[in-house]
């Protein structure tokens, strides 16, 4: 196979609960859903995979498995997707957070298990893509779309899910005593860091686990209707289960070359009321901490940016402008320029990940910090969900403000800047701030999960 088959159709559902319902039909147990502005896009099942280790990558198409060892991410990255046979190609997943040891030359300096899955990419068997309410439906073979296109009529033909009540969300406690005395003890130590030059700034983060099993579905839609993410997304690959809502972008890239980033640093809630959220707006843009730790962020992806792009297209543009997410309000900006001709969009997520709003400044000493500081790994958590097609478009957004889930556990993760003007008190309510986006909307699942109530119709390569 090396082309799609192809139909569109109007639809009559919202866009995410037709694609919700798509994604749990048992067509496949592995599917990504990708918001962004103007398409909604859904990718189940598996044509091709391509899997990056700590040193080698991993490229498997039906039968067939090819590993290369790597030196330079961005040339591998590069020469595996140019090499792909199927036309029109779209591939969908995630960057863990884990991958910026081995982008930024650190894995001398932390402990990495060789099997580790960094970034996990994938075409799909069965696509949608809806944009301006018309649904495009694309698979390998006629049969397959007519599976598709059955499958996709039944959903679309549902009355649309009932709202769910407040009574269906279960609370999740985000004041453990334990993890606050560890978090803000941990940023005291990081503020000390800073004061003796080690480095400028860092996020911590801390996990809140969630006692109780969660319907990532269900979540998602009572968490969108609320929340005004640039990104939304929610996924089931490789062993991970998430669903969030990005509240940045790491990079866009556009086929003429035009890449940006969008840094957001800086945090205060929106408030109970309209006059509330004016004040705390004020006090946000007023505020020096707040102030500093976004011009070093933006200053820090403009750098970035220079590495790869033609430096006299570099630009800063909707300099400090606030944005609202959900229930928290942030200093934003974009930082945009053409990419240089001997680069390319590889080398671009290369120089920008981890997006500096959740690393630190400089990186690699906020890298070796988080490493220091927080007792897990971070996993998808600051990493990156993404959509790469093959007219050179890319869109990476951030992993933050989400819920995860594994085989045996689900939690939830936030963190805050810290700099030397921080308080670990008031770093701490940013963190309880920032998981409020989510954690209001978690709702219990009421009954086994999808993949574990029906068997898949296509076992996934």
């Amino acid at each position: 196979m090396n082309d799609y088959k192809e139909l569109s159709l109007a639809i009559n559902r919202k866009s995410s609960s037709l694609l919700l319902a798509l994604a749990n039909s048992g067509l496949s147990d592995q599917f990504m859903m990708y918001e962004k502005p103007g398409e909604w896009s859904l990718g189940m099942g598996n044509l091709l995979s391509i899997d990056v280790y700590p040193d080698e990558i991993s490229i498997k198409e039906k039968n067939r498995i090819q590993i290369e060892r790597y030196h330079d991410f961005s040339e591998a990255m590069s020469r595996a997707t140019k090499n792909i046979s199927i036309k029109g190609w779209r591939l969908y997943g995630h960057a863990k957070f884990e991958l910026s040891y081995i982008l930024h030359g650190l894995m001398n300096d932390v402990t990495m298990e060789k099997s580790s899955k960094l970034l996990s990419l994938f075409i799909p068997e069965y696509e949608v893509r809806i944009s301006d309410g018309i649904a495009t439906l694309r698979a390998p073979t006629d049969s397959e779309l007519d599976d598709l296109v059955d499958v996709f009529r039944m959903a679309d033909a549902k009355s649309n899910d009932a709202t769910i009540n407040a009574e269906a969300r279960n609370h999740v406690d985000l004041t453990i005593p334990a993890s606050c005395k560890y978090y803000k003890s941990a940023v005291l130590s990081a503020i000390n860091d800073i004061k003796t030059n080690v480095y400028q700034k860092v996020i911590l983060s801390r996990r809140i686990p969630i006692n109780f099993p969660a319907d990532m579905a269900k979540s998602y839609e009572c968490g969108r209707a609320k929340n005004t993410p640039a990104r939304s997304f929610i996924m089931r690959q490789s062993g991970l289960e998430a669903a969030g809502f990005c509240p940045e972008t790491v990079l866009e890239t556009a086929s003429n070359g035009w890449i940006s980033t969008q840094p957001l640093a800086g945090t205060r809630a929106i408030g109970a009321t309209p006059e509330e959220e004016l004040r705390l707006k004020s006090e946000l843009l007023s505020t020096t901490k707040e102030i500093a730790e976004h011009a070093i962020s933006v200053r820090l992806a403009y750098e970035e940016l220079h590495e790869v792009c033609e430096e006299e297209t570099l630009s800063v543009c909707d300099f400090m402008s606030v944005k609202r997410r959900g229930s928290v309000q942030h200093l934003g900006s974009r930082v945009k320029g053409q990419l240089a001709s001997n680069q390319n969009n590889w080398a671009a997520f290369k120089a920008l990940f981890p997006a500096v709003t959740a690393s630190g400044i400089p990186k690699k000493a906020s890298l070796l910090a988080i490493k220091k500081y927080e007792p897990e790994d971070r996993s998808l958590y600051s990493g990156s969900v993404m959509i790469v097609d093959q007219n050179g478009h890319m869109d990476a957004g951030l992993v933050l403000r989400s819920i995860y889930r594994n085989e045996d556990k689900c939690w939830l993760q936030a963190g805050a800047g810290i700099v030397d003007q921080s308080v670990p008190e008031r770093e701490l309510i940013e963190t309880i701030e920032k998981l409020s986006c989510i954690a209001q909307y978690v709702v219990r699942e009421d009954s086994a999960p999808q993949s574990a109530q029906s068997k898949s119709r296509k076992e996934v390569v």
